[in-house]
C-alpha cells in the first residue's frame, strides 16, 4: 500500500527499493515447501499464463542479504515497523504470514500481524485501502490478461493496493488500442515485467494443476 504517513513524508513501501527488499527478503521456496507441500510452486509474476511473462522478470531470488542492502540504501538501515493484516477465516493466508514475517524479521524488518474478519477485510482493506500489507490470494484461473493487468491501473477501483505508474497506464491504454492480438500481448508482457521491476506486490505462490489417471477397474 502506497499511503504517506500522516505527517506528509513518504511511507515505506511507497520506495521500490523497499518493495524489491521485501521480495528477496521472502524464501517462497521455503513457505512452499513446508506450507504447501507440493501442492503450490513459487510465483514470480502476477500472471500465472507464461505467454505473459516473456521469460525475462526478476526472478528475486532470496537474498536477505540484498535486501538488507536495498533497505539501507532507501534509508533504513535499521529496518522499520510494518503491520500485516490478513483474514483469519483462511488458515493458509495466517500461516503464510506468519512465515513471511518471521522471514522480514531477519531481514530487519518489524512485523506485526494483524488478524481481521473478513467482513472487516473487505470493508477497511479491499474497499477502503486502509493498510500497510496484506496476504490474500487472487483466483486469476479464470481471469483474462486485461482483467487481471487493469488491476493496476491507477484510476481502477479494484486497484486496491493503490497502485500508481503512469508508465504501466501509459502501456495498458497502448494494449487496449491495439490494433492487433501480437502487438497487444507483447504490450501485456511489458506490463507484466513493469510489475516486476516495481516491485508491485510479493507474489508468493501458484497452486498446481493435477491430472489423474485411474485406470478402468475390470474383473477377472
Amino acid at each position: 500500500n502506497k499511503f504517506d504517513k500522516k505527517d506528509g513524508s513518504p511511507a515505506p513501501l511507497a520506495d521500490v527499493r523497499v518493495r524489491q527488499a521485501l521480495r528477496y527478503a521472502i524464501d517462497m521456496e521455503t513457505i512452499c515447501e513446508t506450507l504447501f507441500q507440493g501442492s503450490a510452486v513459487p510465483a514470480n509474476a502476477l500472471a500465472p499464463d507464461a505467454n505473459l511473462k516473456g521469460g525475462d522478470l526478476n526472478d528475486y531470488n532470496y537474498n536477505p542479504e540484498k535486501a538488507k542492502e536495498l533497505l539501507a540504501q532507501a534509508g533504513y538501515p535499521d529496518g522499520f515497523d510494518m503491520t500485516i493484516s490478513v483474514p483469519n477465516n483462511y488458515q493458509p493466508h495466517m500461516d503464510t504470514a506468519e512465515v513471511v514475517a518471521e522471514q522480514l524479521r531477519e531481514a530487519g524488518i518489524n512485523v506485526t500481524i494483524q488478524p481481521v474478519e473478513w467482513s472487516t477485510w473487505l470493508d477497511t482493506i479491499y474497499n477502503g485501502r486502509q493498510f500497510q500489507a496484506t496476504v490474500v490470494g487472487v483466483d486469476a484461473a479464470n481471469m483474462t490478461a486485461r482483467a487481471m493487468l487493469e488491476r493496476f491501473k491507477s484510476d481502477y477501483g479494484k486497484n486496491f493496493i493503490n497502485y500508481n505508474n503512469p508508465a504501466y497506464d501509459a502501456l495498458f491504454q497502448q494494449a487496449i488500442n491495439a490494433q492487433d492480438e501480437a502487438t497487444q500481448t507483447d504490450l501485456y508482457k511489458q506490463m507484466e515485467a513493469m510489475l516486476a521491476d516495481t516491485a508491485a506486490n510479493v507474489y508468493i505462490q501458484d497452486p498446481v494443476s493435477y491430472t489423474h489417471l485411474r485406470a478402468h477397474e475390470t474383473s477377472a
